[in-house]
């Protein structure tokens, strides 16, 4: 999977990350890892990680836009609202979307460390 970190600064000078994928059916996704991991990181973390290592069979809750539903195998990314110009649910295998999570986190953190790696692009 193709995915571009850039890093952005708005009107408060403030630096931020977003990651984008090439595939368009990967908007929910994007939109996962940059508003709900940003803001939601420790829970998020800990849900994927007690479902990967089967200390929960599945978990399931809302962010500030998308729901996540975490099952075993596959994970189901979608949109609160009923709006299919936000984006299509994303499926991705659970623990892919375990790796993204902590790979976004590592890519954040290098940002706030000020770290020059950025546009970075990695295909796997």
């Amino acid at each position: 999977m193709k995915r571009n970190y850039i890093v952005k600064v708005n009107n408060n000078s403030q630096k931020f990350l977003l990651v984008k994928f090439d595939s368009s059916s990967c908007q929910s996704l994007s939109s996962f890892l940059n508003s709900e991991v940003h803001n939601f990181y420790t829970h998020i973390y800990k849900e994927l990680e007690a479902v990967v290592t089967g200390q929960k069979e599945a978990s399931e809750f809302g962010g500030n836009i998308l729901n996540i539903d975490i099952g075993k195998e596959e994970t189901e990314l979608y949109y609160q609202m009923d709006d299919e110009s936000l984006g299509e649910p994303c499926f991705i295998p659970t623990n892919e979307l375990y790796k993204l999570v902590l790979e976004w986190k590592e890519m954040e953190d290098k940002m706030y460390r000020g770290e020059d790696i950025f546009p970075l692009m990695i295909e796997d």
